[in-house]
């Protein structure tokens, strides 16, 4: 009698251990779980995140930065309706990390709002339009909200984060990305001229983000000039003016 109990006992004890099992499957493998989390850091997935203001500090919209398996997720999002008109607006990374009001370009001009910005982001060795920093334009619906999410392979992390720093930038106004045909001339060049290939006529800044500000040591010091009576050229190459 006690073999037969002890074997039944045992018996019993199988299937809720085999219960048991299933449910801890079950939680391991729920949205938000560890393991989801430990399972994406291990992917190298890195994010950069800011937030696009208008030059009197106006928060407009989110912007987030998602590195994963060699591409880059770009999303916007505006945080309130009414700021930016409804249509398209050019969206672009900019090659320096400032977003001042009132500003001049690193190569000069007339002052406007993030000049400081520099130019359209190009990553080296490339030269060709669209620009590397060139994004899918933003499309404000008729309530004056948006949102975008967008990939691209042209930049990686580090094209954003070097001494230069980086930026975001909205247009006012929609981008051609200078798909302007050949048959159509401007003083009897065909195609896009300058002024399109540098800004895809978006006109102007309307708000900005600091993706990756711009270092100390990307501006020119006194410390690096040389000891002769020569005027230094400065240490750093920007980029020109464009949208």
């Amino acid at each position: 009698m006690l073999t037969r109990v002890t074997a039944g006992a045992a018996a019993l004890l199988i299937p809720v251990a085999f219960v048991s099992g299933c449910s801890n499957n079950q939680a391991s493998n729920a949205p938000g779980s560890s393991s989801t989390t430990s399972g994406t850091a291990a992917s190298g997935a890195e994010t950069i995140t800011a937030q696009l203001k208008t030059a009197d500090g106006t928060p407009v919209a989110n912007a987030t930065f998602d590195w994963s398996n060699g591409y880059a997720t770009v999303t916007v999002e505006t945080v309130a309706g009414g700021i930016l008109s409804p249509g398209f607006h050019g969206l672009h990374i900019h090659s320096v990390g400032k977003c001042e009001a009132d500003s001049v370009a690193p190569s000069g001009g007339a002052p406007g709002n993030f000049n400081s910005a520099g130019g359209h982001l190009q990553v080296p060795g490339h030269t060709g339009h669209p620009a590397s920093g060139d994004l899918t334009s933003l499309q404000v619906r008729s309530d004056g909200t948006a949102k975008l999410v967008t990939t691209t392979n042209a930049f990686t992390k580090a094209d954003l984060s070097g001494p230069e720093g980086s930026a975001l930038i909205i247009h006012e106004g929609a981008d051609n990305f200078a798909n302007i045909p050949p048959r159509y001339s401007v003083d009897g060049k065909p195609g896009p001229d300058e002024q399109t290939l540098a800004t895809g006529d978006a006109g102007k800044r309307v708000a900005c983000a600091v993706i990756a500000p711009a270092s100390a040591t990307a501006a020119p010091t006194t410390t690096t000039a040389p000891t002769s009576s020569a005027p230094a050229a400065p240490t750093t190459t920007t980029a020109g003016p464009g949208a």
